[in-house]
């Protein structure tokens, strides 16, 4: 356009003395070819679309199992109530110094405890073998569901009767033996009941929430159950400890003697 305007300027410029129909022309292409440029001149530039920053992000079993060891613990509890009988210098019922004993050092027993018993899936034990992953499915075996934490809640432990002969101080091993055999009562009776199958249902379904929102579409995860006599696993953080305690749980009150002794 340059070159154009040029040239017509210059022959313009030869020939201004005697102007006739190519001096007005060249006049002409020299006045189109300032419009032009003063056109161009004034029009933005058009920028070009940002392209998108699109990164895409593998996902492997790695990537899951650090994610799911992350939540750290998923639980399920259930409190109770047992009634205990303990005694202490028991004689033979047969036996025809079983008042007089009875009267003078016996001791006998009897407390309603509160258990509340703790199960859950402690999620730092999953490994990479547990996780397989193909396209937007993922398929995940959980550690086995196992009893956590087994504690006295005092808020429902009372003492129903405290019989002590005239010569027997009160024992207050007798109360730490009730706690125990309620203990011991409560978490056999929460296993019949299924407690460690609710617990791995639910650990099963926080795991697969957390799957869906890395991604996956289709997400399959197994809860599985301890060996036979290896259902327990004692916490060692302090931390997750104190929150447990701090959750409520639901009452499932009951009415049961647990032990005789």
């Amino acid at each position: 356009m340059l070159a154009v305007a040029a040239i017509a300027l210059f022959y313009l410029a030869v020939n201004l003395a005697s102007i006739g129909p190519l001096t007005l022309l060249a006049a002409a292409v020299v006045f189109v070819c300032l419009v032009v440029l003063f056109v161009a001149a004034q029009a933005q530039p058009q920028p070009h679309p940002a392209q998108p920053n699109i990164a895409t992000t593998l996902l492997t079993p790695s990537i899951v199992v650090s994610e799911v060891r992350a939540a750290a613990l998923v639980t399920y509890s259930q409190i109770g109530a047992v009634t205990v009988k303990k005694e202490r210098d028991r004689t033979s019922p047969d036996s025809f110094i079983k008042p007089l004993r009875d009267k003078l050092l016996g001791e006998e027993l009897v407390m309603d405890v509160g258990v509340r018993v703790v199960a859950g899936v402690n999620l730092k034990h999953l490994r990479e073998e547990d996780v397989r992953v193909s396209g937007n499915a993922v398929e995940i075996t959980l550690p086995p569901t196992k009893v956590l934490m087994v504690y006295v809640d005092e808020s429902l432990t009372r003492v129903v009767s405290h019989k002590a002969g005239w010569f027997t101080g009160r024992d207050i091993t007798l109360m730490d033996a009730a706690r125990r055999d309620a203990m011991e009562a409560l978490v056999n009776a929460a296993i019949e009941k299924d407690l460690l199958e609710k617990a791995g249902e639910q650990a099963a379904a926080a795991v697969a929430a957390l799957a869906r929102g890395l991604g996956f579409e289709q997400v399959t995860v197994h809860p599985t159950l301890p060996p036979l006599g290896a259902h327990f696993e004692e916490l060692q953080d302090p931390a997750m400890i104190a929150r447990i305690k701090a959750e409520p749980a639901p009452l499932l009150l009951r009415e049961d003697q647990a032990g005789d002794a």
